[in-house]
């Protein structure tokens, strides 16, 4: 299109992959968090527009923050102006005749298929792990003229869908970029990781030695009984809760930002109620502090994102809605006040504050753990890292019995 133009100097790693997609122009690319993705997606619809001027893009995104995401990295890294970008979600609708459509994948799975009809569409799918359940799948349904997968993870945890679902309607793996290459070749910021254990309150401990004892019984009955697997799923959910509300997190989250204070800062947490408490005391401390949710209108969240971007802000609070979704790659240190098991949501979490920005020389991150279950998750990742960053632990000074 007449003035796109990126912003970013092909990395050597992208230049070889965009080779391997104009073969077939289809195929997921598998790439670390802030390995830059994204910057690829937009070569390859740069490639795409320079024999299709007349073409569209679809790009399918797994919640309203990557869409957020898209909506501005178009327009600040490609040039593309606002009016060429149609959105659609449950809060907006596209025109339907702007060259590039983002779509939350929700919406996405009634809208493909018809929206390719009698088009040259190029179908990108971000997060494309997302799209491997049969419902999601719907969203992939068209006949398109090109197609590209994105995602740090491609293969689903659980089940088969990424091979019977996502990979024959985007094709097949055809490139690799890995935590280890990206720190080779300075694509991601040199970082350490300093895993801090918190204290549980007394009655928050108890809760979760009793949950703790109610799944080793479910687990010695296996399957046997009716409703037993829900029962255990639900155990497990709610002793995962009674850890990631853990009174303290909050605190001692608090204590590590003021102990950088200035510093560009990312703050996650599982829950929204949670997250505002966070954002509420660090305003009191003085902090320029804004906070990103699912709970915002679609406008305020964009304009926090921009203005934490811009410097406007230090400190971003944010829940599971940025997990994937968010470049902040002005940030330089994270607090990851609470998690899930998943190790996705880890991966994405560490690349959010792992990206390059200029004057940028390292980042810092702080993982806040309560439980045996979560040091042993990352006692495993401290494994998996070694040779890649340093991995320190710590006791928190701030003291449940204080």
């Amino acid at each position: 299109m007449k003035g796109w133009k990126s912003t970013y100097e092909p990395r050597d790693w992208q230049n070889v992959a965009l080779e391997r997609w104009k073969e077939h122009n289809a195929g997921i690319v598998q790439v670390v968090t802030g390995g830059g993705k994204t910057v690829f997606a937009q070569l390859c619809m740069l490639d795409f527009f320079s024999s299709e001027s007349s073409g569209q893009a679809l790009i399918v995104v797994p919640t309203v923050s990557l869409l957020d995401q898209w909506c501005l990295a178009l327009q600040d890294e490609l040039n593309v102006s606002p009016q060429q970008i149609g959105l659609l979600s449950g809060q907006e609708r596209p025109r339907g005749d702007e060259p590039i459509i983002i779509a939350v994948i929700n919406s996405a799975r009634r809208f493909s298929s018809n929206f390719a009809k009698g088009r040259r569409v190029f179908l990108i799918v971000d997060e494309c792990h997302r799209a491997g359940s049969p419902a999601n799948a719907k969203a992939m349904e068209g006949n398109f003229a090109a197609t590209l997968g994105l995602s740090a993870t491609p293969e689903r945890e659980y089940d088969e869908g990424f091979s019977t679902l996502v990979a024959p309607k985007l094709g097949p793996i055809i490139y690799e970029y890995t935590y280890k290459e990206a720190a080779r070749d300075g694509v991601i910021s040199p970082f350490s990781l300093t895993n801090v254990h918190v204290d549980m309150l007394p009655d928050e401990e108890d809760q979760y030695r009793r949950l703790s004892k109610s799944i080793a019984r479910s687990l010695r009955k296996g399957s046997a009984g009716e409703g037993q697997e829900d029962r255990l799923k639900w155990l497990l959910q709610q002793r995962a809760a009674v850890s990631a509300n853990a009174t303290m997190r909050i605190p001692v989250a608090i204590k590590l930002i003021e102990a950088h204070r200035g510093e560009r800062a990312v703050i996650f947490h599982e829950r929204i109620l949670a997250a505002n408490t966070i954002l509420a005391s660090l305003l009191k401390r003085g902090h320029r502090a804004t906070i990103y949710h699912a709970e915002i209108g679609p406008e305020v969240r964009r304009d926090n994102l921009r203005l934490f971007r811009k410097g406007h802000f230090d400190v971003l609070v944010c829940c599971r809605a940025l997990d994937e979704g968010m470049n902040v790659p002005e940030a330089s240190l994270g607090v990851v006040a609470s998690s899930t098991a998943s190790q996705r949501q880890r991966i994405q979490r560490l690349g959010r504050i792992l990206r390059r920005a200029k004057g940028k020389e390292s980042a810092t991150i702080y993982t806040l753990f309560s439980t045996e279950e979560e040091k042993n998750r990352l006692q495993t990742e401290a494994s998996n890292l070694e040779g890649i960053t340093t991995v320190t632990w710590q006791q928190s000074r701030v003291r449940a019995d204080a």
